[in-house]
């Protein structure tokens, strides 16, 4: 091949290339409907991921609030139970400070003389008590009610049944049988020393 021959195959060849790469170009910035739906599709679910991190996320704030709402909901039970707690002890410690000085403990009134305290019947309204040395002490009614009120029946009574000017002397007997009567009945049946 001659010169010229050479020179037109190669400007031949340099169009056709030169050519190809136009296309080429042209394609890459013309888009096709597929190309353009799936891009669509695809920014659509972006946005939809995006969606879902953001509503996850708010979920899981909302989820943290509320837990930080229990915590300290029960951090205020806790306290307010510790405050009452507190208040029942303080309570409990002042009634049993009030029962002891009101305690009345029969060991320290009465002494270990035996030959001092008879054995005496008790009454419905009596009370025994335990003492701190774990012996038994009985508080008796002493048959004070039962002294005035048959002294006084005692004394209406003689007043009646005696005679003429015997009545003074009657509401003055009558009175003392009837207070030592009275006594008696008052003081019951049930033993104790």
């Amino acid at each position: 091949m001659n010169r010229i021959g050479r020179a037109s195959v190669a400007l031949l060849l340099a169009s056709v290339v030169g050519l190809q790469s136009v296309p080429a170009q042209a394609q890459a910035v013309r888009r096709w409907p597929a190309d353009e739906r799936r891009e669509r599709v695809e920014q659509r679910e972006r946005a939809e991921q995006r969606e879902r991190i953001e509503q996850r996320e708010r979920a899981e704030d909302r989820k943290r609030a509320e837990q930080r709402e229990r915590a300290e909901q029960r951090e205020w039970i806790q306290q307010r139970n510790r405050i009452e707690q507190r208040e029942r002890r303080e309570e409990r410690r002042e009634v049993r400070q009030d029962a002891r000085e009101r305690y009345w403990d029969a060991a320290r009134y009465y002494r270990n003389d035996d030959r001092r305290y008879r054995e005496r019947r008790l009454g419905r309204n009596d009370r025994i008590y335990r003492g701190s040395d774990n012996r038994y002490y009985c508080s008796r009614d002493d048959g004070t009610t039962g002294l005035i009120i048959g002294g006084v029946a005692g004394g209406v009574l003689g007043n009646v049944i005696a005679p003429g000017g015997w009545k003074t002397l009657g509401t003055i007997a009558g009175a003392g049988g009837g207070a030592l009567l009275g006594r008696a009945i008052d003081r019951g049946d049930v033993v104790c020393r």
